[in-house]
């Protein structure tokens, strides 16, 4: 571990607070005429069913799923029968297939049929293109420890599995940095969740917030009017010859006045905005939605922002867990949309979902196994919406994208989902190769905005 880790470790255990990198300064002022940007990244941990999110809806795909699908579908309470799904627009070049999404989705399914959000289809990780006479010829380049929770959720964020230390997201940010499209500002990179990894860069430190405000030392209340005290926890005026403790101190110091900064913003901010579900991800995007509102005082123009939502590994009892994750989804999806609506932000503010993988079209009785592509959703007023980006193969088996079980081959590296991103945050082709190595071997990068 080098010196400037080891700070970054040794601070946010000695204030339990959000740290600063050694070059930040609170002051830091955005480009000047920038317009805003933001990425709101929810992360679904476990793996969400994308079998059950993206259902075929012509009679003869639907058909050919719901009997694989049949052991699940006749225990839903909510009815996945034709006439209970959610049809959306299907673009012509899938050849009279048509897709819909489950009851539980009715307002995701209205906000893309209203072109305020898309579907990408069969996004994962990948080295290279791969099919499945390629795996079974052991000719394939893969992913390190496919279908294991703890890397896949690594390599999604980072390209590497568990122990990476950098997210692609974070060194996005990094280039912003050093192309001059923005200055380094500790604000520029928020989370709500233990998915820190994805906004971390070599000058990109998350910053942490829970419950809508950052962190704070509850007994320090106590003593508010004494300010010896409080020099005293934050540091601040801390005299020492040894160069680890002066940096150690000074972070320390920094903390403490980005976090009184923050919360300071945050409670004299009036905006309103209409009420988010009380779930765990509704109040983390309001909690994002609060902090995009005092991004003038925070004093940044570009932001990346990372929530998530736990709960998707349903190898059992998935006909009580999933309806329930998918609702609380599109509940917080559809409030988040409104709040940039009501806040004139639409254009300024992209969402988007990722998670570990998808799961196994193959049912196991009450539930699905680890699976590889997954379709996800793209959101805002920037995008090209109501359309599906990438595939969507058919439901069934022992295809050329199927690796097994109906675990979906990616046809769309993370690579290229995440370069649109970068390019839509302002970076250009080279530099989206420099963070992205392996982006020219799977061709375009799609076309996600408008």
């Amino acid at each position: 571990m080098n010196r400037r880790n080891f700070l970054k470790c040794a601070s946010a255990s000695v204030v339990a607070s959000s740290i600063l990198d050694m070059g930040e300064v609170l002051a830091n002022t955005a480009v000047e005429g920038e317009e805003y940007r933001a990425l709101v990244c929810v992360f679904l941990y476990g793996g969400m069913d994308n079998h059950d999110t993206v259902i075929p809806f012509d009679t003869d795909s639907y058909n050919k799923w719901a009997q694989i699908r049949q052991p699940l579908l006749n225990q839903y309470t909510t009815k996945r029968d034709l006439a209970g799904l959610k049809p959306i627009n299907t673009p012509a070049r899938f050849a009279g297939r048509q897709f819909a999404l489950p009851p539980e989705m009715a307002g995701i399914a209205n906000l893309y049929q209203q072109g305020k959000l898309s579907i990408v289809g069969n996004v994962g990780p990948l080295l290279e293109p791969v099919t499945a006479s390629q795996i079974q010829a052991e000719t394939a380049k893969l992913p390190s420890r496919l279908f294991s929770h703890n890397d896949q959720q690594s390599t999604w964020m980072s390209g590497k599995a568990e122990g990476a230390q950098f997210g692609w997201a974070g060194k996005l940010n990094d280039a912003l940095i050093n192309s001059g499209a923005q200055q380094a500002n500790t604000f520029s990179a928020i989370t709500t969740s233990s998915a820190g990894l994805l906004a971390t860069g070599t000058n990109t430190t998350p910053y942490h917030v829970t419950d809508g405000k950052a962190a704070t030392i509850d007994v320090l209340a106590q003593f508010a009017e004494n300010d010896e005290v409080q020099a005293h926890f934050s540091a601040l005026g801390h005299q020492t010859n040894n160069i680890l403790e002066q940096d150690l101190s000074a972070k320390i110091n920094q903390s403490f006045e980005a976090n009184a900064m923050y919360n300071q913003a945050i409670s004299g901010q009036t905006v309103n905005i209409a009420e988010f579900p009380k779930t765990s991800l509704g109040r983390q995007l309001e909690s994002v939605t609060r902090a995009i509102a005092i991004r003038d005082q925070l004093q940044t123009k570009r932001q990346i922002f990372v929530v998530a939502m736990g709960g998707f590994d349903t190898h059992s009892e998935q006909v009580r867990s999933l309806p329930r994750l998918q609702t609380a989804l599109d509940g917080a999806l559809t409030a988040f949309n409104g709040a940039m609506e009501s806040m004139g932000l639409s254009n300024n503010v992209t969402l988007f979902t990722a998670s570990d993988f998808g799961r196994t079209l193959a049912i196991n009785g009450d539930g699905t196994d680890h699976g590889w592509g997954a379709h996800h959703f793209l959101m805002g007023g920037a995008i090209n919406g109501g359309t599906i980006f990438g595939d969507i193969p058919q439901a069934e088996f022992n295809h050329e994208l199927d690796a097994g079980s109906g675990r979906l081959i990616p046809t769309m590296a993370v690579d290229q989902y995440a370069a649109s991103l970068g390019r839509w945050l302002g970076l250009d082709d080279t530099t989206l190769n420099d963070v992205f190595p392996n982006l020219s071997k799977f061709g375009q990068t799609p076309n996600l905005f408008a």
